[in-house]
């Protein structure tokens, strides 16, 4: 890998050094001024174009910079519209800014862009400086606490593992809740996204309500999150390297764990004898996350050139990522490339394509969560400290509960291996029909290719005793596939009448397909020295009963969708947006394959209506909307027909009826309502939004009950119902702008309150550890009220369904007032300081009023375990009449309760960030950088937080082993060419 990034840098420096020369230099100055009242505007920012070159005006608003003819000046000041000049023959070029550029900033919607004045819709964007620079292996996680309403918790801290990622809340019980995300025009399957370059993207916009997600019909339902990749523009070819090198490690133990001697103590206690005083003096203090956790290592290399002239304009890059996870034998390695082109045949007939590929492999690991043999994050805790990971031979301490020589052995001798290929291509075509009328077609494919495989070697305790036929050890690999295409045709017409009318409409027909195939191979009875390889498994007969075992399965399912939308506004001031879509999917039988989904938005300009004269608002508008969009996740492809597979009857293979169909399915459908307002103050110094909404969702997937005559227990039905109501917002703030200083601050929060409203011919039901029932919220905890220790005996005390204090356990006691696993408030802010060169910048996320089984301390203080270490809270068991304690007597079984399910609100630090910009001044005699940063950042730093567990953060309602979240010191350094 290093001699072939030697290579790439050195052909990739020769590449650049063309750009670097034959240009004609000249010093031009001027003056910046107010447009309005034409006074000097002092820290104005004056940067050439698709660099990081440039400075800031002085006092009197003056510039001087030293540019090539041909280049672009980019001349803003907060609260002002930038401008351009190309430079000529000119030496002095003065520029007077207009008032107020967040109005005309384009916003990406669905199917197409808009000023952000005209948007209708609740819709907040990310932009490229948010997302660069952040060293994670799923770009999913870089979106935390930035945009309102999106709540994204990471379910663990293995290189390139996905996110869960919520928008206003959950939106389905069985169904799914996971947005729809797009890229550049094509949907990708989420949780997939290890193989994707964040660098490549130019922002990522969230779509929230109806009258930005219903145009996307059934699938819009959850939210979607478009991501647009970065294109090329006009002129001077510009030239980018980054680089980065991280140092991660484990973030903050929350654990005290027994050490050797204090454990010996505590299982005398319990055994009294069992050790001697000379065991206990000399005991050994095994420190297993030392073994079991190491420094991790991160780098990565991006270059990227970006360019063009009138008629073609490019994009292209590489990126290379190699991560060495905390826990030891993880990590992830990964190759990017992306080739963007847009190319204007004439002035009516334009085409373009994006196109990326990226290759990733990684050793992960597989038992995370789980406590068992190969999970090294329970061994961390579970092993006894006066274990030993070696035996004196050097062979690995394995067997019954020594859980961390099973592990370590695993790990360090077994295999668990991945290797991701994927591709994104897409292109499209316009042609302007007539004057005023476009015709557009777009056609794109996103394919993923996956390899796994694990082996086990029979010479191993894992090998031997994880049900492994033969217990000889097996190997396992699976190959599969998805595939979504696209394809779209639309014919849009655009119109001013009188200077004040303002006409789009759009219509559109649409066709997605998606394929996934899916293939699995299992052998038994490996030979060691061909361990990870097929050709290491013994062939199988009936005399050694290593019979290899063989599945897959194929699915596919299409959408075909017809929608219009039609958008006006009177002369800047009132707006008005109409969307219908009808949707067809093949997972419905013929009856229900077809929905309806609308969309009816207004808004109201107030800040350009005459009688609002104040020169402090900048932007007032008031916006609603109402519409319907639509689910179809959560229910298999065939549901509605039913399936088979197979079975045997008296040792004799055959097919019986696998699950049984609905004919009478059809889609879940959320009715969204939506009212907002933007605003921008003191020259859009203070800027934001604040909306209320409510969203209202029927027809839910829910299993209803069987007759058990039927042979089957239940059948998915559209029953149920849901709501979702609360508020969102976000605020900006430059609290000081002066000539070498600016100071900036942001702040955005959700607050969801989630509610069942009917269940259908149940009331209730148990969902895991929740229980699902009308009038309460998804995922509330289900448990018996835990009541402490009865200081006489010991004996664990609860509370019958009466709130009645009892030492009997009864799962019928089971109360539901101890929270919910989905958060009702999250958010996050920030800070950001320019001073001169130097920026420095903060950003926190927060999420309150959650609640989660905490699942760690359930093992660690309970008696019951007493096998595995304990935490040092079990050093106060209950051991005489009278002791006041929370930890019951040896023998009293310690179950499930109210004491295990704790509040996990916290707040985290999530990214701090340095960084140095190098003067042009500096450069301009080196005539090959027109950019130079560097800067060091701090990932995960702190949480704060009440929660006992690994970390209060994760994706689902129990906190057990997982791979924690490393906290991460990463330098950097950006060079413009």
């Amino acid at each position: 890998m290093k001699l072939k990034l030697t290579w790439l840098l050195t052909l990739f420096m020769a590449f650049v050094m063309q750009f670097s020369f034959a240009q004609e230099k000249k010093t031009v100055t001027g003056t910046v001024t107010t447009a309005s009242d034409e006074l000097p505007l002092p820290g104005a920012s004056v940067i050439v174009k698709g660099t990081s070159k440039g400075q800031q005006t002085d006092f009197d608003g003056k510039y001087s910079i030293q540019v090539n003819v041909g280049d672009v000046l980019v001349i803003s000041y907060v609260g002002m519209s930038p401008a351009e000049i190309k430079i000529g023959a000119s030496n002095t070029y003065n520029v007077a800014l207009e008032d107020g550029n967040t109005l005309d900033e384009v916003v990406i919607v669905a199917y197409g862009e808009q000023k952000k004045e005209s948007v209708l819709g609740a819709v907040s964007t990310v932009g490229a400086k948010d997302i660069e620079q952040v060293p994670i292996g799923s770009f999913d996680q870089i979106l935390k606490g930035q945009s309102p309403g999106l709540h994204i918790s990471s379910g663990s801290g293995q290189p390139g593992t996905s996110a869960k990622v919520r928008i206003r809340g959950t939106h389905s019980i069985n169904g799914g809740s996971d947005p729809l995300y797009i890229l550049d025009g094509v949907p990708i399957t989420a949780n997939d996204f290890a193989t994707l370059n964040a660098n490549d993207f130019e922002n990522i916009t969230v779509l929230k309500d109806a009258a930005s997600t219903s145009i996307y019909g059934s699938r819009g339902s959850s939210g979607v999150i478009l991501i647009t990749s970065k294109r090329g523009t006009s002129g001077k070819s510009r030239v980018k390297y980054s680089t980065q090198y991280g140092i991660s490690e484990i973030g903050q133990l929350r654990f005290e764990m027994m050490t050797g001697s204090e454990k010996m103590i505590f299982e005398n206690w319990q055994t009294p004898g069992k050790w001697t005083d000379e065991d206990i003096a000399t005991a050994p203090n095994t420190d297993w996350s030392d073994i079991f956790f190491r420094t991790g290592i991160t780098q990565t290399h991006d270059f990227s050139v970006t360019g063009g002239n009138d008629k073609t304009q490019f994009f292209t890059s590489v990126g290379i990522y190699d991560q060495e996870g905390i826990g030891l034998r993880s990590d992830l390695q990964r190759f990017t490339a992306r080739l963007n082109l847009d190319h204007k045949v004439s002035d009516r007939f334009k085409v373009g394509v994006s196109t990326s590929i990226g290759y990733s492999k990684s050793n992960f690991i597989s038992s995370e969560n789980g406590i068992n043999l190969n999970n090294p994050f329970a061994a961390v805790y579970l092993s006894n400290p006066y274990d030993l990971p070696y035996n004196e031979d050097g062979s690995y301490n394995t067997g019954g509960v020594l859980i961390g020589g099973n592990a370590l052995e695993n790990l360090e001798t077994n295999v668990s291996k991945r290797a991701d290929l994927k591709l994104n291509i897409s292109g499209n075509a316009s042609l302007e029909i007539v004057k005023n009328v476009t015709a557009r077609v777009s056609l794109g494919v996103d394919y993923r290719d996956r390899k796994s495989e694990t082996g086990a070697s029979p010479d191993t305790y894992f090998g031997q005793n994880a049900g492994f036929t033969g217990d000889q050890g097996g190997y396992s690999f699976t190959n599969s596939y998805i595939a979504n295409i696209n394809a779209l045709t639309s014919l849009m017409y655009s119109n001013v009448f009188s200077d004040v009318h303002n006409v789009d409409v759009a219509a559109h027909v649409e066709y997605y397909k998606y394929h996934a195939k899916s293939g699995t191979f299992s052998g038994f009875g490996i030979d060691p020295k061909r361990l990870g390889y097929a050709s290491g498994i013994t062939a199988g007969t009936d005399t050694n009963g290593f019979i290899p075992e063989v599945g897959g399965g194929v699915t596919q399912r299409g959408l075909l969708g017809i929608f219009a939308n039609a958008k006006y506004n009177y002369d800047s001031k009132y707006f008005a947006e109409f969307t219908i879509r009808r949707d067809a999917s093949s997972r419905f039988s013929e009856a229900n394959k077809w929905g309806t989904f609308y969309a009816v938005a207004a808004g109201w300009a107030l800040h350009n209506e005459d009688f609002l004269t104040a020169d402090w608002i900048d932007n007032l508008k008031l916006r609603a909307s109402i519409g319907t969009t639509g689910n179809q996740l959560g229910i298999a492809d065939f549901q509605d027909e039913g399936t088979y597979g197979t079975a045997s009857y008296n040792g004799i293979a055959g097919i019986s009826v696998a699950s049984i169909g609905n004919n009478q399915l059809k889609w879940e459908e959320s009715e969204k309502f939506n009212v907002g307002v933007d605003y921008g103050l003191f020259k859009n110094r203070l800027r934001g939004s604040l909306d209320y909404y409510i969203e209202s969702i029927s027809d839910l997937f829910i299993d209803q009950r069987l007759s058990g005559t039927s042979g089957f227990t239940s059948i998915d039905s559209n029953v149920g119902k849901m709501q979702n109501k609360g508020v969102d917002g976000q605020i900006t703030g430059t609290v000081l702008q002066k000539k070498d200083f600016s100071w900036s601050l942001n702040f955005n929060f959700n607050y969801n309150k989630n509610e069942i409203t009917d269940l259908g011919q149940v009331d209730e039901y148990e969902l895991g550890t929740s229980i699902v029932r009308e009038g309460l919220a998804f995922g509330s905890h289900y448990a018996v009220g835990w009541a402490g220790v009865n200081p006489a005996n010991g004996q664990a005390l609860y509370l019958d369904g009466d709130g009645n204090i009892t030492d009997v356990f009864s799962d019928e006691n089971a109360l539901a007032k101890w929270g919910s696993y989905e958060p009702t408030w999250t958010g996050g802010f920030g800070t950001q300081i320019n001073y001169k060169g130097f920026n420095v910048s903060a950003q926190f996320t927060w999420v309150n009023d959650y609640y989660r089984y905490n699942n760690q301390t359930f093992f660690q203080e309970n008696p019951n375990f007493s096998n595995f270490n304990l935490s040092t809270a079990m050093l106060d068991i209950w051991r005489t009449p009278g002791q006041i304690t929370d930890i019951a007597g040896f023998g009293n079984n310690r179950e499930f309760s109210s004491a295990d399910i704790e509040d996990a609100s916290y707040m985290r630090l999530t990214n701090v960030t340095i960084g140095y910009t190098v003067d042009p001044e500096v450069l301009e005699n080196i005539n090959l950088f027109s950019g130079i940063r560097v800067y060091v950042q701090g990932q995960n730093l702190y949480t704060w937080t009440n929660f006992g567990g690994f970390d209060p953060e994760d994706d689902n309602n129990i906190a057990g082993y997982e791979y924690p979240t490393p906290r991460t010191i990463t330098f950097g350094v950006d060079l413009n060419f």
